[in-house]
């Protein structure tokens, strides 16, 4: 990070920005599985909306851990959101 607002540039920059493409696509995977179905296939795929989904969680996976590598934020810390967010979802969640 270079200038006075910490505005990240260079390595860090591009990271973010493929890091934000991959949340997109696993939104937009999740949105066909909510509209076609777990097991549906789209026109020329032969993959089903559930395996496409589990490679673009694959694809985010690996951006997070190149973020983790080179600093931007720890696996602990990341620990640390999911078991919060797992307490939360114990509370919450209506269908258990």
């Amino acid at each position: 990070m270079q200038d006075a607002n910490n505005l990240p540039d260079g390595l860090e920059r591009e990271l973010l920005i493929v890091l934000m493409e991959e949340c997109a696509e696993v939104q937009q995977q999740v949105s066909k599985i909510l509209r076609f179905g777990v097991n549906a296939t789209g026109p020329d795929q032969e993959k089903t909306n559930a395996e496409l989904l589990a490679a673009e969680v694959g694809d985010l996976s690996h951006m997070i851990q190149r973020c983790i590598e080179i600093g931007l934020f720890s696996a602990e810390d990341i620990e640390k959101a999911a078991e919060a967010k797992r307490a939360k979802l114990n509370r919450y969640l209506r269908h258990k």
